[in-house]
């Protein structure tokens, strides 16, 4: 997962890893932000929120960013200023073009 993404941002308190945003992107037009985690333990703390604003610093200034989320986490994005997109679209694997 982490070879081929070409933009990782990483949160750390001392030698522990505690969050991680994980992104394709272009760095001009659109990225892909496939992870965004923070440890149980840190969570409620900032550390999201610095991860996606130093994830839109370092995509560049008139990139979007989009997301999907976990049900767990679909309240949360609203409220640090995404809007919700019914545009998206999947296949998954196995399934073919027709």
């Amino acid at each position: 997962m982490l070879k081929n993404a070409n933009l990782v941002i990483t949160a750390w308190d001392g030698d522990l890893l505690v969050g991680i945003s994980r992104c394709m992107t272009d760095f001009n037009f659109f990225t892909y932000l496939a992870d965004l985690v923070v440890r149980e333990s840190h969570q409620r703390r900032g550390i999201g929120k610095e991860l996606m604003r130093l994830t839109q610093k370092h995509s560049g200034p008139k990139t979007s960013i989009l997301l999907l989320a976990a049900p767990a986490a679909e309240t949360y994005y609203p409220h640090v200023g995404f809007e919700h997109a019914l545009q998206a679209w999947l296949l998954n694997p196995g399934q073919r073009i027709r």
